[in-house]
């Protein structure tokens, strides 16, 4: 492919050289006075040795690059990456040091060696396998080349940095157009146009114009090899637009751009002469002949500028000059090491001749190119030519079956730690197990404290009951009583709260304690109203209360009462809220759970239904008991020793805990009533105000 922008004729002057001596002295000189230089100047002092390298000489710049790095005190990475890169550039423009040039590509690589470098300077790294491919793509070495290319792109995509894969994408087009594959060459050069499309650095000369202008000429140039010279010169005027509107922007750079001119125009030409228009052409090339004195002149574009404007003046039959082209062509350039040239020169040669007449020596100039083409294409066929796309479709599977592994590994890790930590949770069981048998005995200490304590609640219930009615005589005694009664059941409080201070009870044992301490609550509550006075204790003061959480509370209280007769509670209940005293409320539920246990045979269920009718909520307690007989049904709620009788276990009982309940209930403007049937069983009805919805 026809790049003309790496390869100027040095044009070695001794004037250009004093001063770059000079100015390397000056350099060495302050460095023995000032701080070591920041990377900022190491980079313009590049700059200005690959714009002066050719004047100077290879060498000579590599010698001076050398002197530099020696002033630092102290290299950073920085410094060694910008060294190493140059340096290779350098020993490419000088084919006696083409080992040197990949020995600084090793040293480049060198320094992304761990896997943080590489995620902080990803560019850099990717240039680097860029140059390696570069490397490998000369020795031939194809899929290793493909390799290096493919990975650093896939490096870039995974981090997101899609504009420096443009250079991978650039890469693959030149090498399918070297193997005249121009439609792959096209749709590769297409992709780095779109990649470069996404970049951002806006002031990269490199990315931003040398590879947008290379790409859309490159395009046209694989159109003129299909025979295409409407579509190519469409892609040539795109490129010389491209550079018009973008040269401002790199005022620097203007000499650079001034070569780009030429070399779209001699592509230009190349264009006109497929379509014919010969006198276009000519007058295109004339252009690209002119020497600018600003700009280093290429022996490349004179070469082909001569040998295009020869094949004109052999089409238009003006041999005289077409001959003046071939002899200035051979004068300035050597064709000796250039086989396919020099072949090209024989063929224009010989057609030169002929159109003069000169036929023997016509002849034997065409037979000599002939040969030539002869073996240019046998060692052609020696060497060994890659398919690009099936190399790259050969990479790209090797790397799907890379992640693939990947992935299988990163599924072995999981499985492991899976492994791992089901073996903690059998420990984790084992230890829980142990600490379960340890704490048996606690539980069983337990739960007989509870029902001790339940017993208790329930002899002290009665105790209350009977206090109340005997209140107004022996008001003295009953405050002794009730102040004695504190200490035991603040001791069995207290007791509760310490039990598992070595070990956390389980979730029953934790249900039981929470029971027990409710129940001690409770009963230290009854016992303080009973140390009031009585006005006090006949105060009801009201707030909305969840009926549920009261009810429930009662039912948890007396389970385990209810299970030492193997009875069955069934508590169903709606959502209801009520304005009531909660203490007091709670003595009322209570007490008809207890006697509808203490009234019911063993096995037998005690039904607990809470339910809102209307404005009203209605709380049921029905039994399967012995029934209230038909001569004390009108004496159940009167405090009277002739309504007591005793439970179905020979439980106590003192006749007066439902006048207690009727006096509650109505002083919160409810009422509670009952049906019974000897025999059968008994349902107690309590109806209470419920909260207005719009409370």
């Amino acid at each position: 492919m026809k790049k003309y922008f790496g390869s100027p004729v040095p044009a070695y002057t001794l004037k250009t050289f004093l001063l770059c001596f000079a100015a390397l002295w000056f350099f060495t000189e302050c460095q023995k006075s000032i701080k070591p230089v920041q990377e900022d100047q190491l980079e313009m002092w590049i700059d200005s040795l690959d714009r002066h390298s050719r004047k100077i000489g290879i060498k000579n710049a590599i010698h001076t690059l050398d002197s530099i790095m020696a002033t630092r005190p102290k290299k950073t990475f920085a410094d060694r990456m910008q060294y190493y890169k140059f340096m290779k550039v350098l020993c490419h423009r000088d084919s006696t040091l083409s080992e040197e040039a990949l020995s600084y590509t090793d040293s480049l690589l060198l320094l992304f060696s761990s896997v943080q470098v590489r995620e902080m300077y990803p560019a850099e790294y990717s240039k680097a396998l860029l140059l390696k491919g570069d490397d490998l793509l000369k020795q031939k070495e194809y899929y290793r080349a493909y390799r290096n290319y493919y990975h650093g792109k896939s490096f870039l995509t995974g981090l997101g940095e899609i504009c420096e894969c443009a250079r991978y994408s650039s890469r693959i087009a030149n090498i399918s157009y070297k193997e005249e594959n121009y439609y792959q060459a096209i749709e590769y050069w297409q992709q780095e146009l779109k990649e470069l499309a996404k970049c951002r650095e806006a002031d990269n000369f490199q990315l931003q114009f040398i590879e947008k202008q290379g790409s859309i000429r490159n395009i046209g140039m694989a159109y003129i090899h299909l025979n295409q010279p409407d579509i190519a010169s469409d892609q040539f005027r795109k490129a010389m637009d491209f550079i018009d509107k973008n040269e401002s922007k790199f005022p620097r750079e203007k000499n650079f751009i001034k070569f780009a001119r030429i070399v779209i125009l001699l592509n230009q030409a190349e264009a006109h002469v497929l379509k014919k228009e010969m006198k276009i052409a000519e007058r295109l090339l004339k252009k690209c002949l002119q020497h600018d004195p600003e700009i280093d002149w290429s022996m490349e574009v004179e070469r082909d500028s001569r040998q295009l404007l020869a094949r004109i003046y052999i089409e238009t039959k003006e041999f005289s000059k077409a001959d003046e082209q071939l002899r200035i062509l051979k004068s300035v350039t050597s064709t000796a090491n250039d086989a396919a040239t020099a072949s090209l020169h024989q063929k224009l040669q010989g057609s030169v001749l002929f159109g003069q007449g000169r036929f023997e020596e016509a002849g034997r100039l065409m037979l000599a190119s002939q040969e030539t083409d002869r073996n240019n294409k046998l060692k052609k066929n020696i060497e060994n030519k890659s398919d690009v796309s099936v190399l790259l479709q050969q990479v790209q599977r090797e790397h799907e079956v890379e992640l693939v592994a990947e992935k299988d590994a990163q599924k072995e890790l999981i499985l492991r730690f899976v492994i791992l930590i089901s073996i903690t949770l059998c420990v984790i069981a084992y230890q829980i197990w142990r600490s379960a048998r340890r704490s048996a005995a606690n539980l069983r200490a337990v739960t007989e404290l509870n029902k001790a304590v339940t017993q208790s609640n329930i002899v002290l219930q009665d105790t209350v009951n009977a206090l109340e009615h005997a209140e107004a005589e022996n008001q003295t005694v009953l405050r002794i009583v009730a102040h004695d009664l504190r200490s035991p059941i603040a001791a069995m409080i207290s007791a509760s709260h310490i039990i598992f201070w070595e070990h956390t009870p389980s979730k029953d044992q934790l249900e039981i304690l929470t029971a027990m301490q409710q129940s001690g609550e409770m009963a230290n509550a009854l016992i303080s109203q009973i140390l009031q006075s009585s006005a006090d204790r006949e105060k009801i003061s009201t707030s909305n209360i969840a009926l549920p959480e009261i009810v429930q509370s009662c039912v948890d209280m007396l389970r385990h009462k209810a299970g030492e007769k193997q009875q069955n509670l069934d508590f169903q209940f709606e959502e209801v809220t009520a304005p009531v005293d909660r203490e007091k409320i709670w003595r009322v539920f209570c007490n008809l759970l207890s006697n509808a246990i203490k009234f019911s045979p063993p096995g037998s269920t005690v039904l607990v239904s809470l339910q809102k009718q209307g404005g009203q909520v209605l709380l049921t307690v029905r039994d399967q008991g012995i029934g209230i007989p038909d001569e004390l049904k009108g004496e159940i709620f009167l405090p009277s020793d002739n309504a007591k009788r005793s439970g179905t276990a020979g439980e106590q009982s003192f006749g007066i805990g439902l006048s207690i309940c009727k006096q509650i209930v109505e002083a919160h403007g409810g009422r509670i009533w009952f049906e019974s049937e000897s025999g059968i069983g008994t349902a107690f009805f309590v109806e209470l105000p419920a909260t207005p919805l719009n409370s």
